[in-house]
Formats: C-alpha cells, sequence, structure tokens
C-alpha cells in the first residue's frame, strides 16, 4: 500500500527522555499518529505530489502536530496525498497511488486518502486532516470510519498548505479522523478552545466543548434528506423513496439512519436544500475563483497524474467553448453543464458570487429555523468508494460535502453498513436508476458497480460552532446501528 512516508523513531525516544522523570504523564502520552502530507513537519518536504516541490524540506512545523506532541502523542508517519489536493482519489506521480484497504482497485478517498487508507487498515488509533470540499468525510465515507469537519474557525491550524489559496468564502477545516465518536470527542476535548491551543493559534474560538450538550438525552427533532436534488445517490433496494418506490445503497442508509432514529424517539421531518442548483454553481465558482489558473499553473513543468489529466485538460479549455458546451449539455446533463460554466468572468462577478454565497448561507438558516431543527442527517457521498480512474469524472459528487463548507456548518462523517449484492443488482436496472444520454449519471452508475461490501455512511450536520450537537446526533447513529 502506497500511503505513506514513515518518520524516525528519534520523536518515541525523545518523548520518552522527556517524560520519564515526571509523575503525572500527558494524556495522549506514547499514542502514534499519522499526518497528512500537506501539513508541515521540520526536515521533511511538503511537496503535495509535485516533483517541483521536492527537496525543499520545511523548517516550520504545523500547529496541530507540535500541540498533539506537547500532549504526548507520537507522529509516526507522514501519508499521501492527490496532486496539488483538489481531488477524491489518493494518487500523485511522486509517491504513486494510494488504494483502499476494502478493495485495492478502488480509491480511500481524497485529499487525506492516505489516513482514510492507514485507519481502514487497522494501522493507526488516530490522524489528523484538513477539509476543504470533502477531504476527511470522502475518505471516512470510502473507509469506514468516524470524522468531524468543524467550523472553519472553531480550529484554526498554521503550518500547512492549504491547497487553493484566496478561495474567500469557501471554508478551510482542520480534525481527527478516529475509530469511534467517543475517540473523536475525547480528542477534541483536548484541542478545542483550549488557552494553550490558542496561545499557538489565536485566531481559533475561545470556546471549549460543552459537554453537558453531548451527555444530554433530550429528544430531538431531526431533519433529513436522501437526495440533494442535483447529483442523485446510485439505486439500490426497494423501499420507500420518492414516486418509484425504490431507493439505493446510499439513500437506503440515510432512510434505515432515519426510521432508527424515530425508534429511539427523535423527530424526523424532510429536509429540501434550498436552490440546489444556485448553489452549486456558488460553490465551484468560488472553489476555482480564477477559473482553474492557479491549478494549472501547479502542473506546469511537471509530470500530471494519470489519474489528475482529464480535470486538467478540462480546466484549459477556453471559457467561451466551456460556455457553449453548458448549453449543449443542459438537457441531457445538466450536473455537467453547470460544471462547464461555474467560473468567474471578471472582478465584479466574484464580488457578487460572493455576496450570493453570503446570501444562501441565510437562505439555509433561516430555512432550517423554521423547521426548528436541531441538526440534519443526509448521505455522507452518492457513491461508495470509486475505482481510481472515476475520480476526475465524478467532480460534480463533491457536491454532497462541498456544500457545507460553503455556508461553514459542522459536518460528520459516521459509518452504517455495507453495500449489498441486491444493491449491485439493483444498479444496472435502467428503471430504477434511468441514465439515459445523461453522461455524469453513467459515469456515477458504471463507478459504483462491483460495491458489494464496500462501506456506506451517513453525514450528520449542525448549525456553525455547534459541534457538540453535531457530536451527540452522531454518537446516537453510530450506537443504533451497533445493536
Amino acid at each position: 500500500m502506497k500511503a505513506t512516508l514513515f518518520l524516525a523513531f528519534d520523536t518515541a525516544r525523545e518523548a520518552d527522555e522527556k517524560w520519564a522523570k515526571k509523575g503525572i504523564k500527558p494524556p495522549l502520552y506514547g499514542i502514534p499518529f499519522s499526518v497528512k502530507g500537506n501539513f508541515f513537519i521540520p526536515g521533511y518536504d511538503c511537496c503535495i505530489g509535485l516533483a517541483k516541490w521536492l527537496d525543499q524540506p520545511k523548517s516550520e512545523e504545523c500547529s496541530f502536530v507540535t500541540y498533539l506532541r506537547n500532549l504526548g502523542a507520537i507522529p509516526f508517519v507522514i501519508t499521501n496525498i492527490p496532486q496539488g489536493l483538489l481531488s477524491f482519489s489518493c494518487s500523485n506521480s511522486v509517491y504513486g497511488t494510494t488504494c483502499n484497504p476494502h478493495d485495492i482497485t478502488r480509491t480511500p478517498g481524497g485529499s487525506s486518502g492516505g489516513e482514510g487508507a492507514l485507519l481502514a487498515a487497522g494501522a493507526v488509533p488516530f490522524g489528523i486532516g484538513s477539509d476543504l470540499a470533502g477531504s476527511l468525510r470522502i475518505p471516512a465515507a470510502f473507509c469506514g470510519f468516524v470524522t468531524l469537519k468543524p467550523t472553519q474557525d472553531r480550529l484554526v491550524v498554521t503550518g500547512t498548505h492549504g491547497g487553493i489559496p484566496g478561495r474567500g468564502r469557501l471554508g478551510l477545516s482542520f480534525g481527527f479522523l478516529t475509530h469511534s465518536v467517543d475517540e473523536q470527542v475525547a480528542l477534541l476535548d483536548l484541542i478545542i478552545g483550549k488557552s494553550e491551543y490558542r496561545a499557538m493559534v489565536p485566531l481559533s474560538v475561545p470556546a471549549v466543548l460543552n459537554m453537558e450538550v453531548m451527555l444530554s438525552s433530550k429528544k430531538l427533532k431531526i431533519g433529513y434528506f436522501d437526495d440533494d436534488g442535483f447529483c442523485t445517490p446510485i439505486p439500490a433496494l426497494i423501499g420507500e423513496a420518492k414516486s418509484t418506490h425504490i431507493f439505493n445503497s446510499v439513500r437506503r442508509c440515510v432512510l434505515e439512519t432515519v426510521e432508527h432514529l424515530k425508534c429511539e424517539g427523535h423527530e424526523l421531518v424532510r429536509f429540501t436544500v434550498p436552490d440546489i442548483n444556485l448553489m452549486v454553481n456558488i460553490f465551484f465558482k468560488l472553489l476555482m475563483p480564477d477559473g482553474g489558473g492557479y491549478i494549472c499553473s501547479l502542473y506546469e513543468n511537471d509530470v500530471v497524474d494519470p489519474f489528475m489529466k482529464q480535470f486538467v485538460m478540462m480546466l484549459k479549455v477556453p471559457r467561451c467553448i466551456r460556455w457553449l458546451a453548458s448549453i449543449i449539455l443542459n438537457p441531457i446533463s445538466p450536473q455537467l453543464a453547470t460544471l462547464c460554466k461555474s467560473y468567474v468572468s471578471d472582478l465584479e462577478d466574484l464580488r457578487y458570487t460572493q455576496e450570493q454565497c453570503d446570501e444562501y448561507r441565510k437562505t439555509f438558516i433561516a430555512y432550517w429555523k423554521m423547521l426548528d431543527i436541531d441538526a440534519l442527517v443526509c448521505p455522507a457521498f452518492p457513491v461508495p468508494a470509486v475505482p481510481h480512474q472515476y475520480s476526475s469524472k465524478l467532480g460534480m459528487t463533491a457536491v454532497a460535502t462541498g456544500i457545507f463548507n460553503l455556508i461553514d456548518f459542522p459536518a460528520g462523517v459516521v459509518p452504517v453498513g455495507k453495500v449489498t449484492k441486491k444493491d449491485d443488482e439493483e444498479l444496472l436496472n435502467e428503471a430504477v436508476f434511468p441514465v439515459g444520454f445523461n453522461i455524469a449519471l453513467k459515469q456515477m452508475r458504471d463507478a459504483a458497480m462491483n460495491s458489494a461490501g464496500l462501506p456506506l455512511a451517513v453525514q450528520v450536520v449542525t448549525l456553525p460552532f455547534e459541534e457538540e450537537m453535531c457530536l451527540r446526533v452522531m454518537s446516537e447513529v453510530e450506537r443504533i446501528w451497533k445493536k
């Protein structure tokens, strides 16, 4: 598994020497953890999969890593990431391709893909990563583990390569990858709002975790949706979804979670994502406000990873041709049409797009308040883990996770079962999942074939700075699926 670059054992030796003579050891003493490949470690490159940035070791250390070291934890491995970070594959021309331990023909997700592979393989107690458009949550969904993307300012981290600079409204969050929600809570409780961490990174909000919220037994009102209206999840089992009375494995796990929560006494209400097409347009414009110019510059004079070539080629298509393609594609594949036309044309368009983002967030919160819900349960991702070559073909699916970076809501992922053989059989049923001439839906269907046995997950979302409620609902979901 081409997942990691190993660090020396000197760190563990140093920890022993530091704490040997002290009576009380720190809470994470001796526990090893993995570090995502875009976090700075002194003496090591942070090339994000680009050969041009090799042999340029960092002198600075990521604040996240330093703080965990101070708690006694031992960073022992730097994990692989996709080239340039903007992909849910995990492959680059420097370190190769990381495979999903559940099926080595498939990706572990990205951009924290090396982290996902290590956790799925049982090789590490916990890891740390970042999330710009699902980079923590997609690997969690593909590999079957737990993560939480906090509100951006709840945990600010310095000393990393953040991906695309100047992204504006699109929130970049940092968090843990763990085997359980309890582990997630324990680790977050050690860092969020702590004065020792804020002394290092003053931009973090000074609010510690409110354990009372997580320990409360009060019954909740929870919203849910099984289809965001843009990328319908792949099809599968017979159930009570929409007029066809059929839903897919991804939708099934959401609706089964809903029924379990109802049995626990919680109130569940349908949630409709407001103005989904507007949101998608805003998201992709703000993800690459320069139309992909910065991303293309990263690959200049470098070896482009095979799984990124199609994506990079698309970015180089002139805008006039992309706009024309969007008009032609719209009747048969609105998803691809939206991707083609989602670019910022000038500074006035950028200002207006940022204004739209602010207004959309207000609209989303107003709808949430109208429903008077405590949390939201929805698909973690429209498909299970896909073969390596499909990630650059399924960029539109990032909407499922990216929406919560756009509006900066806490969002966590919890595993909830696996794809069944029945799910696979339903996949090719045109009556269940009518693909027609839609290129995007055909790619989704092809990518999801033969997925039996792969992990499934749901996403839990709450209002900004309500990580405690998010963790509480995640814990409920985890508990009911373990019964």
